[in-house]
């Protein structure tokens, strides 16, 4: 399957991505749910059986650690964010849990992880596992189903269980987390972003209401007074080099070029059209011209403005 934008979750074609980049975290202990309760941006009295939630993980000044999908499983919880983030996100968890019963557990190695996606996507899972996906959670004989939209899910099964070859690799899963504006936090972006930068607020992914948990000083201060002044937005455009999440971002002010903000990932589509995700200030022009810092004939435009309305969290 060709990779062009926004082809992905339409497509007639099931595919299957091998998933690499996601670590797999088991919590479990008698203290898990209040421990990370004061840990995590979301509210996990909100958790079901049957439901995930986007969350972060902050430092004592609001700034990311992490930002993890979380579940539940037989053993307590399931954690899933990317590898690059883990060492130092498990680290602060581990050193504020000494006083606590919960434990966390890598078991990365023991799962595989893939992205199903395609118009067909539901009914393919449903073959793939024996059983239909009626939930946005489902949890069965050790797997975990994340429903991310109607036409892709996120599988994490253990090794010994036979699952179909991928017949595409982790570009396509990068691809569809910028076309759906998941933010994708790599270890270089560690303690530099407060949530509400990489639009946690408005995935639902920080609750404004369940009380105190590690930064929520500065998390709650940004959301009430109004002060956050950057958003994650999405850009496409041409580069002879795909940028990485070490570039900055120029934008066009009369003749002159101006630092913008960050590159969080970039995926180079098949007609060599580049998409970036990027932090840039919120109220960016919508025909401002973009380059990558260093790449002088690289050129990008925003897409269409992130949406800044509140999640139900409010």
């Amino acid at each position: 399957m060709s990779l062009l934008p926004n082809t992905l979750t339409t497509s007639p074609t099931t595919t299957n991505i091998a998933v690499q980049s996601l670590a797999v975290i088991q919590v479990s202990g008698s203290d898990a749910e209040p421990f990370l309760q004061g840990q995590l941006t979301c509210d996990l009295k909100q958790l079901t059986q049957n439901n995930w939630q986007l969350c972060g993980h902050c430092d004592a000044k609001g700034k990311l650690w992490s930002v993890s999908r979380i579940a539940r499983n037989e053993a307590g919880f399931i954690l899933m964010q990317n590898r690059s983030t883990l060492a130092k996100s498990l680290a602060q968890l581990q050193k504020f849990s000494v006083f606590s019963q919960v434990n966390f557990t890598d078991v990365s190695e023991q799962f595989s992880t893939s992205v199903v996606v395609g118009a067909n996507a539901k009914s393919a899972v449903a073959a793939q596992l024996g059983f239909t996906i009626e939930e946005p959670y489902h949890y069965q004989q050790q797997t975990s189903v994340f429903a991310l939209t109607e036409n892709a899910y996120l599988l994490v099964q253990p090794n010994n269980i036979a699952s179909p070859e991928p017949s595409q690799n982790e570009r396509y899963w990068q691809a569809l987390q910028i076309e759906h504006d998941w933010p994708i936090m790599e270890d270089v972006h560690q303690e530099t972003f407060i949530p509400q930068m990489l639009n946690l607020d408005t995935l639902g992914a920080i609750s404004f209401k369940k009380g105190c948990y590690i930064g929520q000083e500065t998390v709650a201060r940004m959301h009430y007074k109004g002060m956050n002044k950057r958003r994650l937005f999405q850009l496409t455009g041409l580069a002879k080099s795909t940028p990485t999440p070490t570039n900055q971002l120029e934008v066009k002010l009369g003749e002159n070029w101006r630092r913008a903000g960050a590159v969080i990932s970039a995926v180079r589509y098949d007609n060599d059209v580049i998409a970036i995700q990027a932090v840039l200030p919120s109220d960016i022009e919508a025909t401002a011209q973009l380059r990558i810092k260093g790449q002088d004939d690289s050129k990008f435009t925003p897409c269409q403005k992130p949406d800044e309305t509140e999640s139900i969290n409010e």
